[in-house]
């Protein structure tokens, strides 16, 4: 099979063997792809710290016989992301969206726009202060890019703009006062202020996020970990960490 060159950005890597990993990368090319650094885990590999989490890289991939796994050759950095690297909770959210990435897109499955937007986000993170904001601009693009639409301006049963009550993951948006019925379970209390701000993020073609309170802030950006939550079943592993740290 011939050799591909490729933009990745690496998810994250295991170990395999006594001096080798798997990386999981997203390609620009070749979409979400499993491959084999050998000799990555020596003193004196040739990847260095190419294969760190965010790390946009530059690489050649290939297959090998029979295999079901790439073989990486050739790999450079082109942007390392360090200042991720230096901030907690920039970490914390930053692993949260490649996991994401991870559990939403098949191996194989090429998604240049999901690509583009997600190298852009990490450019943000990596520069900007207001971490839960783009983690909600991400969440909420991602969704859209994913086929996901959700509507935060209206009650989703009776297309009125009453008193909004909650929202509802599984039903995609938000329900009033006058539709609620019966079991709540699953459902987001909301006020009227997080939902216009939700709707006002969702219509945002760009990365510039008009500032907003701290409370509106903290409650949207639950409510993106809840749609999460619902659609693959369960919190993500990063959940917890973000938990740990109170993010």
């Amino acid at each position: 099979m011939p050799l591909y060159k490729t933009e990745a950005i690496v998810i994250r890597t295991i170990k395999l063997g006594e001096a080798d990993k798997i990386a999981t990368l997203f390609t620009n090319e070749l979409g979400k792809v499993r491959a084999v650094a050998k000799g990555v885990r020596r003193t004196k590999s040739r990847f260095g710290s190419a294969l760190e989490p965010f790390t946009h890289i530059n690489t050649g991939i290939f297959i090998k016989g029979s295999s079901s796994l790439y073989r990486m050759r050739d790999t450079g950095i082109i942007h390392s992301y360090h200042k991720i690297r230096e901030d907690i909770n920039k970490i914390a959210y930053g692993l949260y969206l490649l996991e994401l990435v991870d559990r939403f897109l098949l191996e194989g499955d090429v998604n240049k726009g999901v690509f583009a937007f997600l190298k852009d986000t990490l450019d943000f993170l990596g520069e900007r202060e207001d971490v839960k904001e783009i983690f909600i601009l991400f969440g909420l693009h991602f969704l859209r890019l994913s086929g996901y639409q959700y509507k935060f301006d209206r009650c989703i049963s009776c297309g009125d703009d009453p008193l909004i009550a909650f929202f509802s993951p599984h039903k995609g948006g938000l329900i009033c006062n006058g539709c609620i019925r019966g079991e709540q379970r699953g459902m987001f209390p909301i006020n009227k202020a997080v939902a216009l701000y939700l709707n006002s993020v969702k219509n945002i073609d760009g990365m510039i996020i008009e500032p907003a309170n701290t409370d509106i802030v903290n409650e949207a950006a639950e409510i993106i970990k809840g749609i999460f939550t619902e659609i693959i079943g369960r919190p993500l592993l990063t959940q917890e960490f973000i938990n740990e740290i109170k993010g």
